[in-house]
């Protein structure tokens, strides 16, 4: 906890001249019911790890701050004096179009991103909830991957380059500029999904993509989700490679104006290829009973950013449960019968993802328990992702806490990095 607020924000002054300093009005950046006394707004890397390291002196508990749209997630922070805001680090670094990769400061906002790529038919396939307002090292930091993760992959298999400001005050590098550079620990991973709580990224490198010629979606719609899965299976079993297949339940289908079950498969890339996702599909849609459709341009856009979003949307509590991909249909088979009719259920059976939004976090606090027997049974995890601060205090976000080597590894890294646990205090795993 910071002890001499004053003395502090001189010091940060001093860094970063006054005009990027303020204790004023900074309720607007308010972490899980704790308002900050101080936000900065640091202009490159070197006082970013500058301002860390005068907290850490300081005793400042230290809260990273991009767009702000994920910033519920996780278990809420013990303390939040210092918000660290990256709205200066925002520019495209270095673009090499023709090696398809990119250099990014952390908070550059992806919908930039996407533009500036765009402009060279290429793309980056990391749909982050409310990716349209969301920053590159928010994005990478939060680690919650987009419905198309099943083709391009997470975050972690993105990244190949990360630069980030450490609280002794240094800035770190790890990887490079080139899709095969190998020299040294790729120390750059660890700081996916570690929330803020490791280090501040300041820049990305990523992989980037050929933007594809087309793309389509097939969806299928019914009351009998088995007949849905047997149709997922044959995809999946089939020659075809869509860049996402997703089921929703009835509850979630409103939200894509149906009421039956759906299963949605996207198709991208060149023409013939995206022709041949729909024919089959449809094929094999009528010959198991099943009605189709296929969207195109905004509408299929509408219903991906609606996938993309999903919790984001309006429900108070949205949970995560992971699962082995061979163990996804079961599960889903289990929570028809066990949950709240209400319910919305999205699930991505390629990566073993279920997402559940409720919308009575009464009802959510009840069937927790049963969800975490559910997924330790399956050999899986659970994490409340969105959640009312009543309902996160009830136990870790997390279920079931890690074994007692993996817990006693990511204690032994936060001490490493943030000795004196000044950043984002208690919101990882176990919070440290």
């Amino acid at each position: 906890m910071i002890t001499e607020a004053s003395a502090i924000v001189s010091r940060l002054e001093a860094l970063l001249g006054p005009a990027f300093v303020t204790v004023s009005d900074t309720a607007r950046w308010t972490v899980e019911g704790i308002v900050p006394r101080a936000a900065v707004w640091p202009g490159d890397a070197e006082q970013v790890a500058a301002v860390l390291r005068v907290c850490a002196e300081s005793g400042a508990a230290v809260v990273p701050w991009g767009s702000g749209t994920t910033m519920e997630v996780g278990n809420p922070p013990r303390a939040a004096d210092v918000v660290l805001l990256t709205d200066r680090l925002s520019s495209v670094v270095d673009h090499d179009a023709s090696n398809l990769t990119v250099t990014v400061q952390a908070g550059i906002r992806l919908a930039t991103l996407d533009a500036a790529l765009a402009s060279h038919r290429q793309f980056l396939p990391l749909e982050p909830p409310r990716a349209d307002a969301a920053t590159a090292g928010g994005a990478v930091a939060v680690n919650l991957n987009g419905p198309r993760r099943v083709r391009y992959g997470s975050a972690r298999d993105l990244i190949i380059g990360v630069r980030a400001a450490q609280t002794s005050g240094e800035v770190t590098k790890s990887g490079g500029k080139t899709v095969k550079n190998v020299a040294g620990y790729d120390m750059g991973r660890l700081f996916v999904g570690s929330l803020g709580t490791l280090a501040v990224i300041t820049e990305l490198t990523f992989k980037v993509l050929p933007l594809p010629e087309t793309s389509e979606t097939v969806a299928v719609w019914s009351s009998d989700a088995v007949r849905l899965a047997a149709l997922a299976g044959r995809i999946t079993d089939s020659p075809l490679v869509p860049s996402a297949v997703v089921f929703v339940n009835p509850a979630a289908a409103q939200g894509l104006g149906r009421d039956n079950a759906g299963l949605l498969v996207r198709a991208e890339g060149v023409e013939p290829a995206v022709v041949r996702h729909r024919r089959d599909i449809t094929a094999w849609a009528a010959e198991a009973g099943l009605a189709s459709e296929a969207l195109t341009g905004d509408a299929e856009a509408a219903c991906w950013r609606r996938i993309r979003d999903f919790g984001w949307t309006g429900e108070p509590v949205a949970v995560r449960l992971t699962v082995p991909p061979g163990q996804t249909w079961s599960t889903i088979e289990h929570l028809d019968t066990s949950l709240p009719a209400a319910t919305r259920v999205a699930a991505d059976p390629g990566t073993g993802t279920v997402w559940l939004g409720f919308v009575d976090a009464d009802e959510a606090v009840q069937v927790l328990p049963a969800l975490d027997g559910l997924v330790t049974r399956a050999g899986g995890h659970r994490f409340l992702v969105r959640a009312p601060l009543a309902l996160k205090a009830v136990g870790d976000v997390w279920a079931p806490p890690p074994a007692p080597p993996a817990l006693g590894i990511m204690r032994g890294l936060k001490q490493a990095f943030d000795p004196q646990h000044i950043l984002n205090p208690g919101r990882f795993v176990a919070r440290p």
